[in-house]
């Protein structure tokens, strides 16, 4: 196995090719992750006193990575952390493939291309010989849960959603929340299917006309590369339906649509209760509660919550929001781009990759 030292040089010197991916990093960032996550860089490569013992962090290795399709962020991401650790990596890739994470592959020097394994199948000596197993989309969680022995370590990510919170209802407020929005057509547990809008519901029904428009327009400058199933046309359009429905009969409801198609929907709902949506462009707004009522207005998704994006992004903002425990705030447009250190669910993630060892 390599040293510590001569596998942080090996990603720095990926930089360019992964920081769209994992977020800016240098050396001396991954050594302080090191040491918050582990207590010590040094104590992957010897043993190093704690308290009145010795203790030896060691790679949980093979690690294999279940990998979905729906943003490469989460297996460049995952697979960082693992080099990182000096763990051997498996990466099970979706049918479809994911070509940004395998050209990178393809690119690797010795010193890490020798700890990445890819495939698009996923042969029984890898389930049976892995030391831990990363994935996230909920119906492989489900599926490997029957799959895999009971002792088995699994790190599961998912299934998560996440809202955006605007506290001054501007037009620069309303484009980046398209992009957080937009991005692969809202298929990561960061992509923003809900919006809460500060001042009432003559705000939010304002904010959501300004966001029709700025749907509109980002629809079609950058059209979907993928045509929708009939299953996830008609997701949206039931709920389209139901919408009109509800406003039929008194509720407090409007509805925003793209004609003719499915490619972006905006509903305005008073009730603030979060309720995952159908994606691809599918989207609600609803009024702000007060601070004191969040967690009761939200209702029970708010179990599921991993990001809130804020505008503006500001600390006193952010305290508002205190209330829902959310493992992560950012600013307004930077929802589905977390940074290489974030706490993963709320967690440590490195510490998920390590077992340790103690010496008297």
């Amino acid at each position: 196995m390599t040293s510590t030292a001569r596998r942080l040089d090996a990603l720095v010197a990926q930089h360019d090719a992964l920081a769209p991916w994992v977020g800016e990093f240098h050396r001396d960032a991954l050594i302080d992750l090191l040491a918050q996550q582990l207590g010590s860089p040094a104590v992957l490569d010897d043993w190093q006193s704690r308290g009145d013992t010795r203790g030896r962090a060691f790679p949980r290795t093979p690690l294999l990575h279940i990998v979905s399709g729906n943003t490469p962020h989460a297996a460049f991401q995952s697979v960082f952390r693992g080099l990182l650790v000096g763990a051997h990596n498996r990466v099970k890739l979706p049918s479809a493939g994911l070509p940004e994470f395998e050209r990178w592959v393809d690119g690797l020097p010795t010193e890490l291309s020798e700890l990445i394994e890819v495939r698009h199948d996923l042969p029984d000596t890898w389930l049976d010989s892995a030391a831990a197993v990363i994935f996230g989309n909920a119906a492989t969680i489900e599926t490997f849960r029957h799959l895999l022995p009971p002792d088995m370590p699994r790190i599961e990510h998912g299934p998560k959603l996440s809202v955006a919170v605007i506290f001054e209802a501007d037009e620069m407020a309303a484009r980046l929340v398209a992009t957080d929005v937009l991005a692969h057509e809202q298929r990561g547990c960061l992509s923003v299917q809900a919006i809460y809008v500060d001042g009432g519901e003559c705000a939010a029904i304002e904010f959501a006309g300004q966001l029709a428009s700025v749907l509109e327009d980002a629809r079609r400058q950058a059209p979907r590369d993928e045509t929708l199933t009939l299953s996830e046309s008609g997701a949206i359009a039931n709920a389209r339906e139901l919408a009109r429905f509800r406003e039929s009969n008194g509720d407090a409801i409007r509805l925003w649509e793209s004609a003719g198609d499915t490619a972006w929907t905006i509903i305005f709902d008073a009730d603030p209760t979060l309720s995952p949506g159908p994606l691809n462009g599918f989207v609600t707004v609803h009024p702000l509660p007060a601070t004191d009522r969040l967690r009761d207005a939200l209702g029970g998704e708010i179990a599921h919550l991993s990001t809130a994006a804020i505008h503006p992004f500001d600390d006193s903002f952010a305290d508002r929001l205190e209330p829902l425990m959310i493992p992560r705030v950012c600013p307004l447009g930077h929802s589905q781009q977390p940074p290489l250190f974030w706490h993963h669910d709320g967690r440590l993630p490195l510490a998920d990759l390590v077992f340790w060892r103690d010496r008297a």
